[in-house]
């Protein structure tokens, strides 16, 4: 059954149609906040842009509900924490507006340094004073970029198009990025307000607030934009910098409140250019928002971490290499967890040395989803994993191990119990592909199948055989078939790559033949 999606303002129609290959869909152009609570129920997913919140209140008691997507950039009108708690993915569209966002960001710039509304309004009024219009231009000006995030770069781009010399601040940011993108980095803000000749900024609301006494370090003449989110400039500040001519011009699109009073005195000033929050808003950003958020619904809603997945730690890697990541996460903890079903309180997890160490904290989440998905009864996934876990007494420690193989691999075990161990990694030789490695330390080389069936039996003669028969009774094809053991006549461990799912049926006559202790299917 395809799973329902509601949609709360209008996506594009390219978002829309992706959602209608994979879900059934309930799209509104904006349906009225007070109608949400009543309807969300009936949903796995919701998708929303700036005109509802999503909070404790309402998501609380909504067992079918997986997925709380934000058609945007940011998610300030999400709890974020109750939705980790309660295992809910958080996606939204980060970066696909980013050339929409720069591109709007020097439009108010030449707008305010050009005279352009001014000039605009002075020739509809029958006028044509060109000496009273005269601008400044954007060449050879030193701009500032506070966040050198994806809108930050595309503005940095843009800017070296104009011959300005691009300066930028951002503490969170590595030297490799400040050079690819031309930018020279300033160690703090304030150091990087005193050159600034114009100044734009691009962080979310958690960036700094730009007070009087920081704005006052600008160069006499500057000229501000904030294309980013309101209130990251203190706006009386702005007016009264103006007024005395600190400030030369300010050009904005978003405030803090929205709309904004008409009445502030920031719109009383003539080289004051506003816009009604439309930074990200171009038909091909609008396009790109609707396509990113639909995909990343559509993958977690299939158990497939997207990249742009919110509250979990998403590891910055391409997406082939994040989804290998994410199958070997899921499958080593599932298979680990119904192999050694005597719960321990620690896990430890060795990766082999092509696992990039930016991907470790979100492997220990996923890794513990995987172990602790089926001894609960609570909703646990990669979001609220570290949060169960605690709850179940239980923590996993990775281990910095010399001897580890120089391979994209995950091997895990019991703290102390070495025979749990059990490993898994991706191959890359031809045609990429999961393999098993190692169960319960019993050694494997094998393709890990997409219908796998286990079995723990005594290595003795005429089980395997037994099983064979008894899969063709059910009418069960076996594509192969690989068999372990530690010693002859120890117990010994089968995987059987099967055609269709096993029935119950079959798993319970398979336990019914002497000899077999377990039966897992995965």
């Amino acid at each position: 059954m395809k799973p329902k999606i509601l949609v709360t303002e209008a996506l594009g129609p390219e978002g829309l149609a992706y959602l209608e290959e994979h879900a059934e869909v309930t799209a509104h152009h904006l349906l009225p906040p007070e109608q949400l609570p009543e309807i969300l129920g009936d949903f796995d997913a919701v998708i929303i842009r700036s005109a509802h919140r999503i909070t404790r209140e309402l998501i609380a008691n909504r067992p079918r509900l997986k997925v709380v997507a934000r058609a945007g950039s940011g998610v300030d009108n999400v709890d974020l924490d109750a939705c980790t708690e309660l295992g809910i993915a958080v996606v939204n569209a980060p970066g696909a507006n980013a050339v929409a966002a720069a591109e709007h960001t020097f439009g108010l710039l030449l707008a305010v340094m050009r005279n352009i509304r001014l000039g605009d309004l002075h020739v509809r009024q029958g006028g044509w004073d060109r000496q009273a219009h005269l601008g400044e231009e954007l060449h050879s000006r030193r701009l500032g970029i506070i966040g050198l995030g994806r809108v930050g770069r595309n503005v940095a781009r843009l800017a070296h198009a104009f011959r300005m010399e691009v300066y930028a601040y951002d503490p969170y940011i590595g030297e490799e990025i400040f050079q690819a993108h031309g930018a020279i980095r300033k160690p703090t803000l304030e150091e990087l307000l005193e050159v600034a000749d114009v100044l734009t900024i691009h962080t979310p609301k958690t960036g700094p607030r730009l007070t009087e006494s920081l704005l006052n370090r600008l160069p006499k003449g500057a000229f501000v934009v904030n294309a980013a989110r309101g209130g990251l400039y203190d706006e009386d500040a702005v007016v009264r910098l103006m007024q005395q001519g600190h400030i030369a011009g300010f050009g904005c699109d978003v405030f803090p409140k929205e709309p904004p009073n008409p009445e502030a005195p920031l719109f009383k000033l003539p080289r004051v250019v506003v816009t009604p929050h439309l930074g990200g808003s171009t038909h091909e950003a609008l396009a790109n928002v609707g396509v990113m958020t639909a995909q990343g619904v559509i993958a977690t809603l299939n158990g497939i971490t997207p990249p742009n997945l919110v509250n979990v730690p998403i590891p910055p890697l391409e997406v082939p290499e994040l989804t290998a990541l994410d199958r070997m996460c899921n499958t080593l903890g599932r298979v680990f967890s119904a192999m050694n079903p005597v719960f321990g309180a620690r896990l430890v997890l060795t990766p082999g040395r092509r696992v990039p160490a930016e991907s470790l904290p979100w492997v220990r989440q996923s890794l513990l989803a995987g172990v602790l998905q089926n001894r609960v009864d609570e909703r646990v996934n990669t979001v609220n994993a570290l949060i169960q876990a605690k709850e179940q007494g239980l923590s996993l420690t990775i281990e910095d191990d010399a001897k580890a193989a120089d391979t994209l691999s995950l091997t895990l075990r019991w703290d102390g119990q070495p025979e749990s161990q059990t490993e898994f990694e991706w191959q890359q030789n031809g045609t990429s592909a999961l393999h098993l490695r190692r169960i319960n330390d019993i050694g494997f080389d094998l393709a890990w199948p997409e219908v796998a069936l286990v079995t723990r039996h005594e290595d003795t003669p005429g089980i395997v055989g037994q099983i064979g028969t008894l899969l063709g009774e059910f009418g069960v094809n076996i594509g192969n078939l690989h068999l372990g053991r530690r010693a002859l006549g120890s117990e010994a461990i089968m995987v059987m790559a099967l055609d269709t799912p096993p029935s119950d049926e079959l798993r319970e006559a398979l336990l019914r033949i002497p000899g077999i202790s377990s039966v897992y299917w995965f």
